[in-house]
């Protein structure tokens, strides 16, 4: 019953984006909105493909894609230039592994490591662009902007699931299917953050913000 209403979850932001696709626009969601569409076709396209192409490469190469929208969200959200050459070095570092991690086939059908490594540094990119966010000056309550509850979903659906994307390679099929609704759980409330966000009005600067007031 969980899985189907995590999948059927997975519908909600794309028609909730589409509806209110005038308050999204020019915030980078578009990319969340490409994501989402990714992650509701990535079930439909395991059962397609997997008759013709292992499931362990379905995966890893949903994995690989889903990681670099990750990162060109939070690149684009990211004011200071110093902090945008780290999603630049993490990306690198991802690839690595994902691409290396890619041309090992493994009889396991869910890519541990890379999933693991791509948790481990989209909570490292929430947590600086929480950090950026709250000294911003023009941000007045940080949760009244669209981008922090689509940060705060993403930094609750990988704290939740890091440890079970690291160990699932380890686990057996009865033990994976007793975890797994962890993830499913997750999976339903970053759907329904990403709802919270794109039905949000637009956030517009904080009229008493210090850098407005005049001397």
């Amino acid at each position: 019953m969980l899985p189907r209403i995590a999948l059927l979850s997975e519908i909600l932001p794309i028609i909730f984006y589409l509806i209110f696709l005038k308050r999204n626009r020019g915030q980078g969601l578009w990319v969340i909105f490409l994501y989402c569409i990714l992650s509701f076709l990535t079930e439909p396209f395991y059962h397609i493909l997997g008759a013709n192409i292992p499931q362990y490469y379905v995966y890893s190469s949903f994995t690989i894609i889903e990681f670099t929208l990750f990162s060109l969200f939070f690149y684009t959200s990211l004011h200071e230039k110093k902090f945008k050459y780290i999603p630049l070095i993490c990306a690198v570092i991802f690839y690595v592994v994902a691409i290396t991690n890619f041309k090992k086939r493994s009889d396991n059908p869910f890519d541990s490591l890379p999933a693991s490594v791509e948790a481990i540094l989209v909570i490292s990119y929430c947590i600086l662009l929480l950090y950026e966010q709250m000294k911003d000056p023009t941000v007045g309550l940080v949760y009244n902007t669209k981008k922090f509850w689509v940060i705060i979903a993403f930094l609750l659906y990988f704290s939740a699931t890091l440890f079970l994307f690291l160990y699932t390679g380890t686990l057996s099929e009865e033990q994976r299917s007793s975890y797994w609704p962890i993830n499913n759980f997750f999976e339903i409330l970053k759907n329904i953050l990403f709802c919270v966000s794109f039905i949000m009005k637009k956030h517009y600067n904080n009229p008493y913000a210090m850098d407005n007031f005049e001397p």
